[in-house]
């Protein structure tokens, strides 16, 4: 027996002897996957996952399989705040591992999609609020006029995109180097569809690119408009009513055309000034013409060096000197000026002027004087 398990100890070795023997690997090799601090972090895509909501009887929340941005499945909520203390809903977008966004949040944005239920809406009152573990936070309000691509949110998906550098980090309120979720907290009201929730990566370069687009489609204001419009002063203009300061009213001239005639004393007191808006007090639109039209008055003096200023204004409470009696001495006591002012040179968006939300032209005495006005508009 022990000879035939030599002999066939044996004949395996010899066999084995004869057979090259191939390497092969234990494990395939994949390449690695992209960092994550250069990925998205999903908040909501195809699923609640970890969210949570908290509304209470003052809203509701519920995931639709009915409508979608992106796949199958959109966040529908809808609320009136009221009568809660706190309502909303959160998810933390890296499976509750703290995130250091320190550095991150320089080149990272908040974004989601959104569209209503039924009408339209120009504001969706959320506040984002980056959550810390320690339940600190970093509260912001998204502003849909800053952060909407688009001018209005309406039954259509739009996207709304907020730079994380926007986030107030006040150290003794947030620790940015740990962040564990983001909530929503829900103010007002409303009814919307969101959908597509995330961090991605986003630039300062892109913000102004988008926001630059959504410049280009705000409707354009007119290139010619009477601000002037004779027969409407009193719906026009406000300070025509008389004080010790100054007499305002409309009068037929001598050519039977009507015309302001504004007699003013500054010295005494500073009440001296009115203003016209040529829209029944609601905003002008100057956007798309600032750069090609003018403004564009008539001047005549009944006491020489009459002292006195004209204005713009903006519903914002931006304001611009346009003329300045001072700069441009009226000489004539009988004859007419034209005075024509390029909106240009006004450099209003330099100065922030919210072009579609033109207040008011208004005028302000700054010493003596009595003159009239004639033909104020805006012309190519």
């Amino acid at each position: 027996m022990r000879k035939l398990v030599f002999i066939v100890f044996a004949l395996v070795f010899i066999t084995c002897d004869s057979i090259k023997f191939k390497e092969q690997a234990l494990y395939d090799k994949y390449e690695l996957p992209d960092s994550r601090e250069e990925s998205e972090y999903v908040f909501f895509s195809e699923g609640t996952g970890t969210m949570w909501n908290s509304l209470f009887n003052c809203g509701n929340f519920e995931v639709s399989n009915t409508v979608a941005y992106e796949g199958k499945s959109s966040i529908k909520v809808d609320w009136n705040k009221a009568k809660c203390e706190w309502i909303g809903f959160g998810n933390s977008f890296n499976n509750w591992q703290p995130i250091d966004l320190s550095k991150l949040r320089f080149k990272k944005a908040l974004s989601f999609y959104v569209r209503t239920q039924e009408k339209t809406a120009n504001a969706i009152p959320i506040v984002a609020n980056l959550e810390d573990f320690s339940g600190g936070g970093s509260y912001y309000f998204i502003d849909a006029g800053k952060y909407l691509n688009g001018l209005v949110m309406d039954t259509t998906w739009k996207q709304i995109i907020v730079p994380l550098w926007h986030f107030p980090i006040i150290e003794e309120e947030v620790d940015i180097n740990s962040i564990k979720q983001m909530k929503f907290q829900l103010e007002g009201g409303g009814s919307f569809f969101l959908d597509e929730i995330k961090i991605i990566d986003y630039s300062k370069e892109e913000y102004d690119k988008m926001r630059a687009g959504v410049e280009l489609m705000r409707p354009k204001g007119n290139a010619n408009q009477t601000v002037y419009r004779k027969g409407n002063f009193e719906e026009d203009v406000w300070g025509y009513e008389n004080n010790e300061c100054q007499t305002l009213a409309e009068e037929i001239s001598k050519s039977n055309s009507k015309q302001i005639h504004w007699i003013y004393n500054a010295n005494k007191c500073n009440w001296a000034k009115w203003g016209i808006n040529w829209n029944g007090w609601y905003a002008m639109n100057l956007r798309g013409v600032s750069e090609t039209s003018k403004i564009y008055f008539k001047l005549k003096s009944k006491l020489v060096g009459s002292k006195f200023k004209v204005m713009l204004e903006d519903f914002k409470g931006h304001k611009t000197e346009i003329f300045n009696s001072q700069n441009n001495a009226i000489q004539s006591k009988d004859g007419w000026i034209n005075v024509l002012v390029e909106l240009k040179s006004l450099n209003l968006i330099e100065k922030k002027f919210a072009l579609d939300q033109i207040k008011q032209i208004y005028f302000e005495g700054t010493g003596e004087g009595e003159i009239f006005i004639d033909e104020i508009k805006i012309i190519k």
